[in-house]
């Protein structure tokens, strides 16, 4: 129970740092016509908004696992505060890839560090750990939206910059409640180069990578088909904010499941049944004669489903890789993103400019079914085969 609170505090600041990054989410088109961009513009745009983030999530997380760096768990939340309510003042498209790409990186220094410290807080249920760690996380994504789609529905662009102060609060506050400023894990890892952080497994952990970076391809781009969809039939930004808002909470509403109920050693299960019952999901969803009730359904079910069950990436992930966890997580957290950012950035673009972006969403339908496939081939963890009946001396191997 000791180490609940500090959890809940990291959580907490995970959610004000997924929120910042959010902020953009409903205001793409907008954006779009404030500066004029064409397919490349566009392009480029979602690229510098994602790829910063989660590339430097493999950055921090190489050198997480060499030197720890307990002061990113703060620092980097007050660049992402300090940087991304600003993009509401940029004047040309090249100051606001700056700020994108400078708060992206705040974003992707604090994740690694965190990931590594919420597993370890409660080791015998990793998994439950990075959900609680995750959920915040998700919470965040959720009121980013629907803050940045109410300020700017009442003062403009530029009343994003209100949002800093109370942002920077926030992440103080947490760093002081939580004894965030003295978390992480003091250690040095005895891991001298890349193979030894993957236990002489770099294929498997490249396999991985693919496998998590195409289940993360609709996640990348959904929030952006939405807001297309949604002002094609006439909503506003507050609008766009609620809808994208109500996505992500239901994908909070699935790591809240797996952090109550969740039991270990299912992890590679969750890799491989999620993306498939996913598919019919993002089917109903890019069909624009659907039903608003059953648009609303498929939306939840899909958030719950695919998004909501991430944490199990995470956690088997660090399993697999115990002696290079922060890389590890930055794998599954940050560099998968980016990959799925990169993959889905041109379908997404091209769908916009053809007028159909929901169409979008069918063409990441051989992603999920890659991503399962690929999923068959992964090995079981300990956990798992402890579970399956198989001695192991799992519990003792994770907590040290």
């Amino acid at each position: 129970m000791g180490s609940l609170a500090p959890l809940v505090c990291l959580s907490l600041m995970h959610a004000l740092v997924d929120a910042c990054a959010l902020l953009i989410g409903p205001l793409w088109p907008g954006i779009e016509r404030q500066y004029g961009l064409s397919l490349a513009g566009l392009s480029a745009a979602f690229i510098v908004q994602s790829l910063p983030t989660n590339v430097s999530q493999v950055v921090f997380g190489w050198l997480r696992d060499r030197r720890p760096m307990p002061r990113f768990i703060w620092i980097g939340p007050l660049v992402a505060a300090a940087s991304l309510p600003l993009m509401g003042l940029a004047t040309h498209p090249i100051v606001l890839f700056v700020l994108l790409a400078v708060g992206g990186i705040g974003v992707g220094a604090f994740h690694p560090e965190a990931a590594v410290a919420a597993g370890r807080m409660l080791p015998e249920s990793r998994t439950r750990a990075i959900s609680i760690f995750m959920l915040g996380g998700t919470l965040g994504m959720t009121l980013g939206p629907f803050l940045s789609g109410l300020v700017v529905s009442r003062w403009g662009m530029s009343g994003l910059g209100l949002l800093i102060v109370p942002l920077m609060v926030g992440i103080l506050a947490l760093r002081q409640v939580g004894g965030l400023g003295r978390m992480g894990c003091r250690e040095v890892a005895a891991a001298a180069g890349d193979g030894s952080l993957f236990d002489g497994r770099f294929g498997m952990a490249m396999g991985l990578l693919a496998i998590c970076s195409l289940r993360l391809v609709p996640n990348m781009a959904i929030e952006k088909i939405l807001a297309y969809m949604l002002e094609a039939k006439g909503a506003g930004v507050a609008a766009i904010g609620q809808m994208q808002s109500l996505f992500l909470g239901s994908t909070a509403l699935g790591m809240m499941l797996m952090a109550m109920a969740y039991r270990g050693g299912r992890e590679r299960a969750f890799l491989i049944v999620t993306p498939l019952l996913s598919v019919p999901l993002l089917w109903i969803l890019s069909r624009p004669e659907c039903p608003e009730w059953l648009f609303l359904t498929a939306l939840i079910g899909f958030g719950a489903i695919l998004w909501g069950t991430t944490p199990a990436m995470v956690a088997y992930a660090q399993q697999q890789f115990p002696r290079g966890a922060g890389f590890a997580s930055a794998l599954t957290m940050g560099f998968a993103w980016g990959i799925a950012g990169l993959i889905q950035t041109p379908i997404t673009a091209w769908y916009r400019t053809e007028g159909r972006p929901g169409d979008a969403l069918v063409a990441f339908i051989p992603c999920l079914v890659a991503s399962a496939a690929g999923a068959l081939l992964l090995p079981a963890t300990r956990q798992e085969r402890s579970a399956a009946g198989t001695p192991s001396t799992v519990l003792a191997e994770e907590a040290s």
